[in-house]
């Protein structure tokens, strides 16, 4: 029978990660809105290829960084136990160490690789400045591991809230100031400074030290190795088109496709990440009950179509107009996000039945799944691309991720019980009639101010989206209301 302190130190923990989910709720929200008006502001200063540059810098620095074995972070979380002499010195020698080691021998064959881009004239440099950047990076990942270990939830907040805030000042003003492609570098570089400032000098969760315990390296490797191939395969699949694009479309293709991408995958971190967030905890535990389950899961995925249905549609609605604000240089970008509609529609939703079979002890499931998309990405992106570009590409990435979303449902289907019609019914037939009533005030759009446009169609598009579906199922969008709204509190409580 379990002792009163061990009762008591478990309701800790509990509440710790309560509270914990908190603020990472709420920091999460901070840094969405602090980065979408950062992207705005960088578009509207910069010019296409000079994000492009800057992305293939950074591609090429995470890919890289993917043999330093990113895995060793989860290792330390994971550990029963750190208080063993030697566990946390022999981390940050081996986090350290492979980082150095990886990004040394990057900086050599830096000379090398930027020959095979000749149309990005400041790749070598800008990778170079990248590469030190990296180095903080990996330093500051060092404290926040220690701290997420420790549920330390509190100050990780802080420093994204803080660095949120100093990168949308630095950024956008050097932008302005004419920096070009390094305000995006400096964007990084402070942001990762700032972090530094926080993580090492107000909220230092341990003091560095070398050490090495060839057991307990050993350990680390042997569990790092394990989610390797997940973490590379993960990468490849969100970032092959990115490579592809920069290598064989060249830089200002890359600007572009980059930052539609960019805007199509908000849904998933607005709406999907949030919700995920709150019903997470409750797919595990409720994993052997699997009539709560089902309707946990049917709740959440309820949630998430109808809420990002609604973002989506005010996203892919007002994109011309969007886009107008920007200036002619970001009007091919306008069919990019059109053509996305699916990626913005279907992406949450395939995150979050994965999110399901991860939560109930199936990640081998989602691995399988990321293979087949990965078998199905690449040949698309290829041919698609050298067909039509990086319109191409897109279609590709919606291929992708319709596919991903059809077999993560189907594989969800054998451990809950849901129903296709009462999810996917009405917010598709809510979709239909505010598109259809979009498109018919057309002509009315042309003979009113771009500000006056973008209003109205908010207006429009949330009224008739929201009265459709309250009229259809008021019922249900106040039960699933009652249901967030009681896990907000119960987390507050805590």
């Amino acid at each position: 029978m379990p002792s009163l302190e061990t009762d008591n130190e478990q309701d800790d923990i509990a509440t710790r990660t309560l509270q914990g989910s908190i603020y990472t709720i709420t920091a999460a929200i901070i840094t969405l809105i602090l980065g979408l008006i950062r992207l705005v502001l960088l578009l509207k200063f910069l010019q296409p290829d000079q994000f492009g540059v800057v992305t293939q810098a950074l591609l090429i620095v995470n890919f890289t960084t993917l043999f330093s074995l990113p895995g060793l972070d989860k290792a330390l979380i994971q550990r029963q136990s750190i208080s063993k002499k030697g566990v946390l010195p022999t981390y940050f020698t081996l986090r350290l160490g492979l980082v150095l080691i990886v990004l040394s021998l990057l900086l050599v064959l830096t000379p090398i690789i930027s020959r095979f881009y000749s149309d990005f004239p400041l790749l070598a440099v800008i990778l170079t400045a990248v590469l030190f950047i990296d180095v903080i990076k990996a330093l500051n990942s060092v404290q926040e591991t220690i701290l997420s270990r420790q549920l330390s939830f509190r100050n990780i907040a802080i420093a994204n809230v803080v660095s949120g805030f100093v990168m949308t000042i630095v950024a956008p003003t050097l932008a302005w100031q004419g920096w070009g492609a390094w305000s995006l570098v400096a964007e990084s570089g402070v942001g990762q400074l700032t972090r530094f400032l926080i993580f090492w000098l107000l909220a230092r969760a341990w003091t560095p030290r070398f050490g090495w315990d060839r057991e307990i390296a050993r350990w680390f490797y042997a569990f790092s190795i394990k989610i390797w191939g997940g973490i590379s395969l993960n990468f490849i699949l969100d970032r092959f088109d990115d490579f592809w694009i920069g290598y064989a479309l060249g830089k200002t293709p890359l600007g572009i496709y980059s930052q539609a991408y960019a805007f199509a995958r908000y849904p998933r971190r607005i709406i999907a990440a949030p919700i995920l967030a709150i019903f997470f905890p409750t797919f595990a535990q409720l994993r052997t009950d699997r009539k709560r389950l089902s309707i946990a899961f049917s709740r959440s995925t309820s949630l998430m179509i109808r809420a990002g249905f609604l973002f989506s549609l005010l996203f892919i609605l007002t994109a011309s107009e969007f886009v107008t604000l920007l200036g002619s240089k970001w009007e091919p970008m306008l069919i990019i996000l059109q053509l996305m509609i699916v990626y913005t529609l279907l992406d949450p939703l395939a995150a979050g039945a994965n999110s399901l079979l991860v939560a109930i002890g199936k990640p081998e499931i989602v691995l399988q799944i990321r293979s087949v998309q990965l078998l199905i990405f690449i040949p698309a992106v290829i041919l698609l691309g050298w067909w039509q570009g990086i319109a191409g590409v897109a279609i590709a990435a919606n291929v992708m991720v319709f596919i991903g979303m059809v077999i993560s449902f189907r594989y969800a289907s054998r451990f809950v019980d849901f129903s296709v019609k009462q999810l996917w019914l009405w917010p598709s037939v809510a979709v239909t009639l505010t598109i259809t009533a979009v498109f018919l005030l057309t002509p009315l759009w042309a003979t009113v101010n771009i500000w006056l446009i973008i209003l109205a169609k908010l207006l429009v598009i949330s009224t008739l989206y929201l009265g459709c579906l309250w009229l259809s199922e008021k019922e249900q969008l106040k039960a699933d209301w009652q249901l967030i709204w009681h896990k907000l509190r119960s987390i507050s409580t805590k």
